[in-house]
């Protein structure tokens, strides 16, 4: 039975509390009760790793709310093993960023900070407007394209990216241009729909199937969100917005693949949120140069640089850096090298088609995507080479 005046929560909920802290147990468990929620599962140590799923589901639970201040290293392992099968809730009573930031990574979709009534309750009610409560989440990757430079292709390589994961088994894939400025994906798969990201930004606190639905277009066999027409239109995406976006892409997407505008904050945040960090460049001295002050500008936002992975596009030896040379230049080596077919490149854009599978430039974006999805295993011939660019003090 509810207690009186208690609002009523959305959903059957039935919660896993991971708490050694036994005052911030007694104190969420006191939540749950004043919201009518009387049948909570509660562990008052870490189960040992590999354990989780089995006790939440032997025990019929279909939300898991993890202490992650205790023992952070122990409970971030939890919550990666958890979060594909049910929601993950974070509780953190230390404002720290960082430990957020590594949460989200390992599939946490909510951050718990003061576990009053109604601080849970818009919790449980955003899980209940992401997704039913019973309806098991799928395990999703979000692909971050940064440019190193602007013209280097990156925007070339989300489209291809994100149709070739959809050819090699993701069930359904979401593409996103985040770059308000350029909008390139719109110019490249001949679309222009009636609403853009702007609108799902402004929207997000009521985002539903039904109303998703009208946002996003189908081509080619994924969904795609573009930017909006209007370079003017204020597109503001801050690391709320960052959270509260990918927490619904990834109940609704097995792949998530996102344009952006590189060396901006929205793109940092998204980034940082990011499962695969893919930085775009070409072997070109000039590319080298900026794109080494992108890779400057991501670590000045917490983003390491051991997190890149180096994509090398219209790779060509003869006229730039060989391999090795560009891995000396950046301090960073390759993860793959995109063959340059860039005339039927710009055929296959002013027909508004993705590359043949069969071409050099299909082929190596199929590599890719199958290194990323870990269907293919890496090659790499290694020799040594001096730095060709100057340093930046």
């Amino acid at each position: 039975m509810q207690p009186s005046g208690a609002p009523p929560a959305q959903g059957p909920w039935k919660p896993l509390i991971v708490c050694p802290h036994a005052g911030l147990s007694s104190r969420i468990r006191l939540a749950f009760t004043e919201l009518g929620i009387i049948e909570v599962n509660h562990l008052a140590e870490y189960p040992r790793i590999g354990s989780l799923n089995s006790v939440a589901s032997e025990r019929g639970c279909n939300i898991c709310l993890i202490d992650v201040a205790s023992n952070s290293e122990h409970a971030l392992l939890l919550a990666a093993e958890c979060s594909p099968g049910i929601p993950v809730v974070a509780l953190n009573t230390r404002n720290d960023a960082d430990l957020i930031l590594r949460c989200l990574r390992r599939g946490a979709c909510e951050f718990l900070a003061d576990p009053t009534p109604e601080q849970l309750r818009a919790v449980m009610e955003r899980l209940s407007r992401l997704r039913s409560p019973l309806e098991q989440p799928k395990p999703s990757t979000v692909y971050c394209v940064v440019p190193g430079k602007p013209g280097c292709g990156a925007s070339t390589l989300a489209a291809h990216l994100a149709i070739e994961i959809k050819r090699s088994g993701a069930a359904r894939v979401l593409l996103v241009d985040t770059d308000v400025q350029a909008g390139a994906i719109a110019f490249l798969l001949k679309l222009k729909p009636d609403f853009h990201l702007g609108d799902a930004i402004r929207d997000r606190g009521r985002l539903d199937a039904d109303l998703w639905s009208r946002l996003a277009v189908p081509c080619h066999g994924i969904d795609v969100l573009l930017a909006p027409d209007n370079p003017a239109a204020p597109v503001e995406i801050s690391r709320q917005i960052a959270m509260e976006l990918l927490a619904f892409w990834r109940g609704h997407y097995d792949a998530i693949v996102l344009d952006t505008a590189g060396a901006q904050a929205g793109a940092a945040e998204l980034a940082r949120l990011s499962g695969e960090i893919l930085l775009v460049t070409t072997n070109e001295l000039v590319a080298l140069h900026a794109t080494r002050r992108s890779i400057e500008y991501l670590e000045q936002n917490a983003i390491e640089r051991s997190g890149l992975r180096l994509i090398v596009n219209r790779y060509t030896p003869a006229t730039g850096l060989k391999r090795d040379e560009v891995e000396t230049a950046l301090k960073l080596e390759p993860f793959a090298l995109l063959a340059n077919e860039y005339e039927l490149v710009q055929e296959a854009v002013l027909e508004g088609r993705p590359m043949a599978s069969n071409s050099r430039f299909g082929r190596s974006i199929h590599a890719l995507a199958g290194r990323l999805i870990g269907k293919t295993a890496p090659a790499r011939k290694r020799s040594a080479w001096f730095g060709l660019l100057p340093s930046r003090s």
